[in-house]
């Protein structure tokens, strides 16, 4: 095990690369459960890793910090025992401070076969306090829960939000409000426009060549944490299907329609093939899906679902010029802001084509409404969506409802119920 050896050396002689802090912590880990951060391929995993490692050093003595990553091409080729040699070479050429716990910093660790088992057992024997990462269908939280038989705390990590973004790019705001009527206003909408077309990915955040980066994540998510990954034969049915998906992005999708368009492209293929091959796509972390809300299960299982990816950049780098479509970007941005904050979102929809955007549900009950309107100009489109969320308000006895937009604000009473007009940005800026 010299590649260990060599790499756990190298870590413990090295200093911890420039980062921006997301806050992410440990402290309310109990010392017999593993902390798991699973998400998308290039979503800040590693990073949010290090961020751990620099606070730990803060406290523990740096030889009792062990960091591997088993994508490093020096561990090529893995013979699948690595981790669970890992303590018994860092105890025989190393030596930790006895007064301290040991933490094993595990990155990528899916490609480790059976490591769900190494994992147990450093928990079981308190060998070390563990935090893995990882992006496959292996480290999906029910995946997870069941493998290690309720032993973990997982944390779902997404791109960017739009106030860790303003971080990245040294955009400090104090007050939220206050930017409504500031000189620094027009920055704040040209970030969030940029925000919207190239996406929350920390690293193309940061670069100038975005595009190509995004370009190159797609890629690799797609042959990488898919295609080899779940050993996809018909690549041409598949690319096809998931650019459809794609640019289905914040509308309403069925697999029947999926189905019949793509047989009339001359695909021979079954419902059941489409199904399995959206699960691998959402088991990457590309695709997410909604469904309506009712209280009748039926009417759950027989809508359409609605269809959101995991990066409004993502899909720019897809599509031709879909990135001009503000009103689906944002859609999708405040989809992933509501992940973010840990929300249970579905859509609602009647047959007269009342349609609202969110609904946000806690404790079985309907606590919010949410609509998305990036252009309030046509008055067409205001009547439309105020006449959807006061049927919705009504049906769920909600006195208040919320239309986000690019850039107004209104308070309106109508019918003794009350509608929020908020600029998205203020929005997202505001949450605490």
């Amino acid at each position: 095990m010299e590649s260990l050896k060599y790499l756990i050396s190298e870590w413990l002689e090295s200093d911890l690369p420039f980062l921006v802090e997301r806050g992410m912590g440990t402290g309310k880990i109990p010392p017999d459960v593993g902390f798991v951060i699973t998400g998308v391929r290039r979503s800040g995993k590693t990073y949010l890793i290090y961020e751990i490692a620099q606070k730990l050093r803060r406290e523990i003595p740096h030889q009792n910090i062990i960091y591997i990553n088993f994508e490093d091409d020096r561990l090529y080729p893995l013979k699948g025992d690595e981790l669970r040699k890992l303590p018994d070479v860092y105890f025989e050429y190393f030596s930790p401070n006895e007064d301290y716990p040991i933490w094993l910093l595990l990155d990528e660790v899916q490609n480790i076969p059976n490591w769900e088992r190494s994992i147990r057992t450093f928990l079981d024997r308190r060998i070390a306090r563990v935090v893995v990462t990882g992006s496959s269908s292996k480290l999906l939280p029910g995946e997870i829960a069941t493998s290690l038989r309720g032993r973990t705390l997982t944390e779902t990590v997404y791109p960017l939000g739009f106030k860790e973004f303003l971080r990245f790019k040294e955009f400090k705001v104090k007050s939220p409000q206050s930017l409504l009527y500031s000189p620094q206003k027009p920055k704040v909408l040209k970030f969030f426009n940029e925000f919207l077309e190239y996406g929350g990915f920390p690293q193309v955040v940061l670069s100038k060549e975005k595009e190509e980066l995004l370009r190159e994540y797609y890629r690799a998510i797609f042959y990488r944490d898919i295609v080899e990954r779940f050993k996809i034969r018909n690549l041409s049915l598949f690319e096809n299907f998931l650019k459809l998906l794609i640019h289905q992005n914040a509308s309403l999708f069925t697999l029947g329609k999926a189905d019949n368009f793509l047989k009339t492209l001359g695909f021979k293929i079954t419902k059941s093939t489409l199904a399995e091959y959206l699960f691998y796509i959402k088991s990457a972390f590309l695709l997410f899906e909604i469904s309506l809300f009712s209280y009748s299960t039926k009417d759950r299982l027989q809508y359409p679902r609605k269809i959101y990816t995991i990066d409004t950049g993502l899909v720019n780098s897809v599509t031709f010029r879909y990135s001009h479509n503000y009103g689906r970007m944002l859609e999708n941005a405040i989809f992933l802001e509501l992940l973010r904050r840990g929300k249970e979102v579905y859509y609602w929809k009647t047959k007269n084509n009342y349609e609202v955007d969110f609904v946000i549900i806690e404790g079985f009950k309907v606590k919010e409404l949410i609509q998305v309107v990036w252009d309030i100009s046509d008055e067409k489109t205001i009547k439309r969506e105020e006449r959807a969320l006061l049927k919705a308000m009504g049906e769920f006895n909600l006195d208040k409802g919320l239309i986000l937009t690019k850039d107004y604000s209104e308070r309106k009473k109508i019918k003794g119920k009350e509608i929020l007009y908020q600029p998205a940005w203020l929005w997202i800026l505001e949450y605490e």
